[in-house]
């Protein structure tokens, strides 16, 4: 009677061994997957300093300041549908530059694969809105480009150390990308620009960018720059973005790796020793 009781209990530890294997599987399988996505209350704001040169205009140089305000406002499907407000001031005077500059307008985002859900989007974006996970060497992605009205592509350049974060530089570099035309003088316009995204690889997320953009006119047969702007991420936001990556690595490591491990550790451990105990006690 008392060995049939032992029998029954080591049957249950097996058991439960068994299942928590499954669940660890099913964690990396499933309940990850549907966990690791873009929040429904995702809200951010970046900002950017630099200046806008032009050079047809007594080469006259304006330094600016940008803010690029962020808020999901609700979720279609799988997209999640982001407003987003852009606005561009002097950086002396604190006064608008002029509607010209500022945009507003609503994003699909995927909130897995963050690429743009074309047929949701209010512009019919294409592309990433943001990098994905896990990029290296000889990777590159599409990143939707508002100037361009088109994805360009980012190709990876370099890992470095980017103030004690190990991170991947991808760069952006296209050159005279027709954007219509002039509306005064109704003259080909083109887009050339040079963008470096530094991007901590485990989680996407891009802790520095840098960006020289010139907007060029054709005249007789030559482009003309009429306007250089040069953009980064201002020191807030730098360590905003550090922040982030740093608190994701956190979330990833624990819910990625240690959680669904664990359990499929335990389990095997409690299967195994179990086994082995009931042989054991067989050969008694």
């Amino acid at each position: 009677m008392a060995s049939q009781k032992k029998a029954k209990k080591g049957f249950i530890v097996s058991i439960v061994g068994l299942l928590l294997v499954i669940l660890g599987v099913l964690w990396l399988a499933v309940i990850f997957p549907w966990l690791d996505k873009v929040p429904t209350d995702y809200a951010r704001t970046y900002y950017f300093e630099g200046s806008y040169q032009f050079p047809q205009q007594g080469n006259i140089t304006i330094p600016i300041a940008q803010t690029l305000a962020q808020e999901a406002v609700g979720t279609e499907g799988n997209a999640l549908l982001i407003h987003e407000v852009r606005t561009v001031k002097n950086a002396v005077t604190g006064e608008s530059l002029g509607p010209q500059y500022d945009d507003e307008s609503t994003l699909a985002v995927d909130r897995h694969t963050l690429k743009f859900v074309k047929e949701i989007d209010e512009r019919h974006r294409e592309g990433c809105w943001g990098p994905p996970r896990g990029l290296g060497e000889g990777d590159s992605f599409d990143l939707w480009n508002e100037g361009a009205r088109k994805p360009l592509t980012a190709n990876y350049v370099e890992s470095y150390d980017f103030r004690g974060m190990n991170v991947v530089l991808f760069r952006i570099d296209e050159t005279d990308i027709p954007i219509g035309t002039n509306p005064v003088t109704q003259m080909p316009m083109y887009l050339s620009t040079v963008i470096d995204l530094s991007i901590d690889p485990k989680t996407g997320t891009v802790v520095d960018q840098d960006s020289v953009t010139t907007i060029s006119m054709e005249m007789m047969g030559q482009k003309i720059p009429v306007q250089i702007s040069n953009v980064r991420y201002a020191e807030q936001t730098i360590v905003e973005l550090m922040d982030v990556a740093k608190d994701a690595q956190k979330m990833l490591l624990w819910f990625e790796t240690v959680i669904p491990w664990l359990l499929i550790g335990l389990g095997a451990v409690m299967v195994v020793v179990d086994t082995l105990f009931l042989k054991r006690r067989g050969g008694k």
